[in-house]
């Protein structure tokens, strides 16, 4: 059987290779880099493209290099280990614009978009999450499948974090099927405050159990788990401006916080040239852009569903003088029309969504009304829809810029300025 040969052009989001063939279709191959040149052994035929599912590395490009990471060929972790890092930036920000133009229509920009990098590529994640299997395996899930892969190492975990899952898993040998009790784990590291915090997720159908395997992790660690009280102190990280966030154990906060420190920095800096005064900052969380904005000189307002984040910001806001009362907790939707309903007023409005966007409270914002609006967000393809969303309810876009947030991944942040249009 004859077997066709490929040459990768470029990476698309979703962080494949991509090729456009002969017959004018596309085709598209994991683990690849720009510029290798592979034989497809096996291939989904999807009508308008192909998938290659195997292959055979004829000759790699120029951008393409031994993964450093020993795990890097069966864990699927990280898809992007075998580029080089300037070709994963250059990558990246090529994979930001076709994005934009492709989904949000915005073919005006360059043809690769600018991306911020801070610290080194490994070490960077201060929180990894782990998952356990029926038999109580601890790892990571290997590439394109639930299948466990039991690492010894993860060269992007910093290196307190990868020590203390190894030591979870030390402990566990103790304690015979206490780990099949959870389906998932995350290890957090922070500068204050407990250093390590462990969050357990328990199995639904498994809503006891594990307790003294918890009790013997408990003289070594701050263990919490998700749904049940807990009295574990809060950590904290460094923001910009000199102040810190707080977050209970089981808040959200980003994995790379050299990187967010940038990110919130370029929020703060956008907030002055435009002559910001008051803000509206959706989906706050913890306050990861809220407080460096109070801190800057602004007021303004958090919005959230609710839980530990919100309380967190709470509490730090109150720590910087600025009133409690400043974040709402509940349905987006619901809140931000009792916001213009009261009078309120806004020059800037910052949003840093879930993956899935605002498509769902996009007429509540652009009822809003601030002339300025910052959105941030971890998918480029969510990011266009939205931005298209903006400019038909009249804004204009006015740059983006990529944040590598998860280096030797295809995953990336990104931070989009718009202005209403005259």
């Amino acid at each position: 059987m004859k077997h066709d040969e490929w040459h990768i052009e470029r990476m698309v989001p979703g962080g494949d290779g991509f090729v456009r063939l002969p017959d004018g279709r596309v085709g598209f191959c994991a683990d690849t880099a720009p510029g290798d040149r592979v034989e497809v052994l096996d291939v989904e035929d999807h009508r308008s493209y192909l998938r290659a599912t195997r292959f055979a590395l004829l000759a790699p490009g120029p951008g393409r290099v031994e993964p450093p990471c020993p795990a890097a060929h069966t864990c699927g972790g990280c898809d992007w280990m075998h580029l080089s890092r300037e070709t994963e930036l250059e990558q990246k920000g090529r994979m930001l614009r076709e994005a934009l133009a492709r989904t949000g229509g915005f073919h005006e920009l360059p043809s690769s978009l600018p991306v911020v990098s801070a610290g080194s590529p490994e070490r960077y994640r201060g929180r990894l999450r782990l998952h356990v299997d029926r038999e109580g395996h601890l790892g990571l899930f290997a590439k394109a499948s639930h299948e466990l892969v039991e690492v010894e190492s993860c060269l992007v975990a910093h290196e307190e974090v990868e020590r203390a899952f190894l030591e979870v898993r030390k402990i566990a040998q103790e304690f015979p099927g206490a780990l099949a009790h959870f389906t998932e784990l995350d290890v957090r590291v922070a500068p204050e405050g407990p250093r390590i915090v462990l969050s357990f997720k328990r199995r639904d159908d498994r809503p006891t159990g594990g307790e003294r395997f918890l009790a013997a992790l408990s003289s070594r660690f701050v263990v919490t788990v998700v749904g049940e009280a807990s009295d574990a102190d809060d950590q904290r990280f460094p923001l910009p401006g000199g102040i810190s966030l707080t977050a209970p154990p089981q808040a959200f906060t980003q994995v790379n916080w050299a990187v967010n420190e940038k990110l919130v920095q370029a929020v703060v800096e956008g907030a002055r040239e435009r002559g910001a005064k008051r803000f509206c900052d959706l989906y706050c969380g913890a306050g990861n852009f809220a407080l460096p904005l109070f801190a800057a000189g602004l007021t303004g307002v958090g919005v959230d569903r609710g839980g530990a984040g919100i309380r967190a910001a709470r509490n730090a806001a109150a720590s910087q003088g600025q009133p409690a009362s400043a974040f709402f907790a509940g349905d987006v939707r619901r809140i931000l029309p009792e916001l213009v309903r009261r009078g309120e007023r806004f020059d800037l409005l910052v949003m840093d969504p879930p993956r899935t966007g605002i498509r769902d409270v996009l007429h509540e914002v652009a009822g809003l009304g601030a002339p300025h609006v910052a959105v941030v967000s971890c998918d480029p393809v969510t990011l266009a829809r939205d931005l298209k969303g903006l400019r038909k309810a009249g804004y204009a876009l006015a740059s983006v810029t990529g944040f590598d947030m998860f280096p030797h991944t295809h995953h990336l942040e990104a931070l989009a300025w718009l202005s209403r249009a005259a």
